[in-house]
Parts: structure tokens; sequence; C-alpha cells
């Protein structure tokens, strides 16, 4: 073959030569993607600075203001408090933050108005009735509150949407939407088909007949217990949102003729219009501008109006630790990554020994907004705050969420007095524990495990062989150990006689008011109200100031894990590319005692 002769020089390198340039532009390719990821992180944090000082305590209100909030806004328990959050749309003042404000904005002369706008929230039944009760406090001022849906929810699930409008004087409707205002339903997702097809078997065991929260995996279909207990949350949901849109804005209607309006949905404006469901058809510019000639007010974003609430408050501390998440061993997570918040107990265990720390604190507020988690990390919570308030002697009040059950409601224990919604989730006092067992996998792929055992409980946490008759006494006998614990420790802190506690107990699920019936909780109440229990248990009367647990993080801090979740998440990257993921490999090992809820999807 004739050789090509080309313009360029002949290149002579020797393998090592070779392997030299290639480590070369490697290191260089490496060197140059962490200066460009430490620029990128630079210049959040230059902007994110720059966005602080954009709206510093002390934002310009004017005298004839308007409040303007977006309930599709995220608004949760705990900040979204990120370096990443401070460059994208993302709302800064969690869920207690807003009913402060608005409580204030209550009070304050400059504020005439309030002007919301809903249309797909992600909030909680308890929260917006925590917010309803706000809203009703803000007129009963004399002050007006006006709310514009560019729908509610599409062709289905608006009516929590709809629900919280019915607290405001006046509801307008864009042309030409749709309102979804059909009850509220419940979904649950049964799998027990597809892992016996892979040969993966679920070996749980709960204590008791109404603790299903691995029902999905490893039951097949409904169970009559299960059934029942669903239908009557369900119920009991629809019929109380039902009660207070009638008791607000329809008193003449039945709570039958409401659910039969709610049946023919959904609805066009016109529709909404026709049937007084709505007050005004309009554009939004058209809607706000019509509120702000009414006042001759000008408009002011909820964000900036909460500086100005927030600026040179003194005096007693009322510190507040944010129970929000699943409950878990280990470090707090927020949840910023596409994943559910968690709450770890030696970051809770650390707050509360800079609360005990802080001579300042009177008061403690545990707001709970969790289902459960591991039995073990609830309880040491509960056990540090026990032993804060006899150190420290100082109240400890309780304010329940959307959910506040199982684990949620062990921690809640610790309360000197417990404040629930009415449709706050709670109680599924009891246990639950096992693991997914792979032996049949194995069997399908011609994988055979050899095992050497001293004892035979000795693999009772392996994840290869299913449990045998002598381990599945010895975890049961464990289970019946830690559920004993458990209603012990209820019925000494709620004053239940033990006998009486058993059926209240048993995993049931119990919605705020039920609970209340029963004594598993004190006050029906949102988190305003549990505030002013602290504040009156805690003697202050004046200025106080609200310390909130997590705390909101510094710049540093910021960019500190910012760096730090930055190679995991290549690492995250790489492991979903080869199809691996480790952390779901762990949680099928790990044998614990859960207590958690049923799981189900509320649609709303």
């Amino acid at each position: 073959m004739a050789k090509i002769k080309t313009p360029f020089p002949e290149l002579k390198i020797k393998v090592k030569e070779k392997q030299a340039i290639c480590l070369f532009f490697k290191a260089l390719i490496y060197a140059l993607s962490i200066f460009g990821a430490i620029c990128i992180l630079l210049l959040l944090a230059f902007l994110g600075a720059f966005k602080q000082d954009i709206f510093m305590p002390g934002s310009y209100v004017p005298e004839k203001a308007i409040l303007r909030i977006d309930f599709d806004d995220a608004f949760n328990e705990t900040r979204n408090d990120s370096l990443l959050s401070e460059m994208n749309n993302v709302n800064p003042l969690s869920f207690n933050e807003l009913l402060m404000v608005l409580e204030y904005a209550g009070i304050d002369d400059r504020v005439k108005a309030l002007a919301a706008r809903i249309n797909v929230s992600n909030l909680g039944m308890a929260q917006l009735q925590e917010l309803f009760v706000v809203i009703k406090e803000f007129r009963a001022r004399g002050k007006k509150a006006y709310i514009f849906a560019p729908g509610f929810g599409g062709m289905s699930g608006g009516i929590s949407e709809y629900y919280l409008a019915t607290a405001f004087d006046e509801i307008t409707m864009q042309p030409n939407t749709e309102a979804g205002i059909s009850a509220i339903r419940a979904e649950v997702p049964f799998f027990r088909n597809v892992l016996d097809k892979i040969g993966i078997t679920p070996e749980f065991f709960s204590r008791y007949e109404h603790k299903n929260a691995m029902i999905s995996f490893t039951d097949k279909n409904l169970s009559t217990t299960f059934k029942v207990d669903m239908n009557m949350l369900i119920a009991f949901l629809n019929i109380e949102m039902v009660s207070e849109m009638l008791k607000e804005r329809f008193p003449m209607m039945t709570s039958r003729d409401m659910l039969n309006v709610m049946d023919q949905a959904p609805y066009s404006a016109e529709g909404m219009m026709q049937r007084s469901l709505i007050d005004k058809i309009a554009f939004e510019s058209d809607w706000i501008d019509s509120i702000e000639k009414e006042y001759d007010a000008e408009s002011i974003d909820l964000i900036d109006y909460a500086y100005d609430v927030h600026q040179g408050k003194k005096g007693p501390e009322v510190a507040t630790l944010i129970i929000e998440g699943n409950i878990v061993d280990g470090e707090s997570s927020s949840g910023s990554l596409s994943s559910e918040a968690v709450v770890g107990a030696r970051t809770v265990l650390e707050q509360l020994k800079e609360i005990s720390d802080n001579e300042n604190v009177k008061a403690v507020l545990v707001r709970i907004n969790s289902p459960g988690g591991s039995y073990n990390a609830a309880n040491e919570i509960w056990y540090a705050l026990e032993k804060l308030k006899k150190e420290r002697k100082i109240p400890v009040i309780v304010s329940m969420g959307n959910y506040a059950a199982s684990g949620g409601y062990f921690i809640a224990l610790a309360g000197d007095k417990i404040f629930a919604d009415v449709s706050t989730i709670t109680g599924s006092i009891g246990v639950l524990g096992g693991k997914f067992a792979l032996e049949d996998m194995w069997k399908k792929l011609g994988v055979n495990w050899a095992a050497f055992d001293a004892t035979e409980t000795s693999g009772i946490d392996s994840i290869n062989f299913k449990f045998t008759p002598k381990q599945k006494k010895a975890f049961n006998d464990s289970l019946d150990r830690v559920y004993a614990d458990f209603t012990a420790k209820v019925a000494k802190a709620r004053g239940i006689d033990i006998k009486k506690l058993d059926d209240l107990a048993r995993g049931r699920v119990w919605t705020g008011s039920e609970a209340k019936k029963n004594n598993l909780v004190d006050e029906i109440g949102g988190f305003n109200q549990a505030l002013s229990e602290a504040k009156k248990k805690a003697g202050i009367s004046g200025r106080f100031n609200l310390t909130v647990y997590p705390k909101q993080k510094t710049l540093q801090e910021k960019i500190r894990e910012a760096f730090m979740a930055y190679p995991s998440v290549s690492a995250q990257k790489i492991k979903s590319q080869l199809g691996l993921d480790f952390e779901e490999l762990n949680v099928l090992k790990r044998l614990q005692y859960d207590a958690v809820m049923m799981p189900f999807i509320i649609r709303m």
C-alpha cells in the first residue's frame, strides 16, 4: 500500500510519551471542569448575595398597600434554603412564616386589602385549614380579601384550591378556563404481583391490623380493614371541607346539595358564575387594576412585605423546631434534589442541644409534619425533648401539620399541650418491620448462595434468604416489645388506660378532630394558636423573637454544601448510568422497625 504524503511533519511518539500526553490532557480536562464548577458556584454566591441585598429588611411598604400573594408557590414547613434556590424563583418563606406575615398584615394599618392568586397548590389539607382561619381573621378586622384563579385545578383536583378561595370576600376567575371541583379521592398502588414475577418476597410484620404501611408490597388487593379505614378517612375529609365552605359562603345549602354540585364538575368559568360559585370573571391584569383603583393603593409582593415585618424584633425567644419529612437515624436533609425531606435524629439532637444552651429561649414550639419513620430515631427525639423540659423547666408545645402519624405522633408525646388541625392525619400508633427477600429471584437467575452461620438467627437480616421459622418468631417477639413500649408511653403521656388505648392504637389512623375526642391531642388549632399557647405558658406578653430550627444557612454554609454536593451528584449520575442504586440496595438489606402510616396519595 502506497504511503500517503501529507503536508504535516511526521510525528514519532513513543508509547510512554503517548501515555504522558493522554494523562496531561485528562488532568487538564478535570482541572478545567473543577475550575468551571468553582466559577459557577462563586457566581451563584455573588448573585445570591446581591439578591439578598435587594431584599434587606426595611423594604419600602407604601402607606396604602395591597398585599399580593400566590398560593401556587411552594410554602414548605422548612425554608427552601440552598445556594441554587437563591437563583431560582423559589419562594424563600416557610409555611409558618406565611401564617405570621398574614396575621401581622391584619393589624398593619398600611395594608388595606389582600389580593391572592391560586390555581394548582401543593398545600395539604391541614395547611389549607390554617390559612382558611387566618384569612377569616384578616377579614374580621374590617379588611377585604380578594382571590383570583386562572382555573381551579383544570379538569379535576381543584377542590382544595376552591375550598381556600371560599374564605375570601370575592372570587374572580379567568374567562374560558375550567374548575375541577370534584370531591377528594385517594389512590393506593399494589405491587405484589410484580414482585412475585421477579422473585422478590416482601416479609413484613406489623402491630396490628390497621398498621398498613407496607400494604402496597405485601398485598395484591384491598383488605376489608384497609378499605373501611380509607373510606372513613376520605368521607370525613370531604364532609369537613364541605361543611366549612357551606358555613362561609353557602349558608342556605345542605351538604348533599354541595356534594351534588361537586359531582357535576368540571365547570367552565361561566358555569361557575351561573351557579354563584364565583363572583366575577376577568383577566388577572384587569382584576388587580380594579382593586388598586378601589383603594387608591399600590401593590406589594409578599416577600417584600415579609422582610419589612421581620426587622428589628427583640425580646425573649420562642424556639420553633420543625420536624418535616420521614424520620431517620443520622443527618437531616432538605430534599432539595428532587427527593422528600428527611428528619435525622442526630441533626435534631444537635439543634435541641443548641436550644437548651440558649438561656434566652423561654419556650419550645415543635411543629410536626411527618408520616413517621424509624422507631429508634423517633424515640431518641422524644427522649431529648423530655430531657430538655426537665433540665430547663420550659414549656414544650406541639403543633401538628398535615401529618403527625406513628413516629410523628410518638415525638408529639413530649408536648405539654398538643394542637392539631381538624384534618390533620395522626395516630397510627403501631409498628412494623421486615425485609424484601431475594431468595426466589436468585433461583430464577440460577444463582446459589451458600451460608455459614454459628447460630440460626445470625442471618436474620440477610436479603438473600427468607426468614426461617425461628427467625420469624424472634423478629415478631421483638415487634411485640417495641409495640408494648410505644403504647405504654402513649398511655402515660395522655393519661389513658392501657386497655382502652388498645382500641385507639393497633395502627389506627385518626383525623385531628377524632384524635381530640379520644384524648390523643389537646386542642384543635394551627401554628398560630400553638404559638400563642407557648407564649402564654412562658409568660411572654410583649415583644419576642421566634428562632426557627433548622436555622437559615449562611452564605458560606450554602457554598460549602454546594461543593460537597458536586462530587456526590456526579457519582449519582455515574451510578444511574450503570444502572446501580446502592442506596436502594441498602434499604432492601436494612432490617429496622418503622413507625409509619399507611401509603396513599390524596387527590384534591
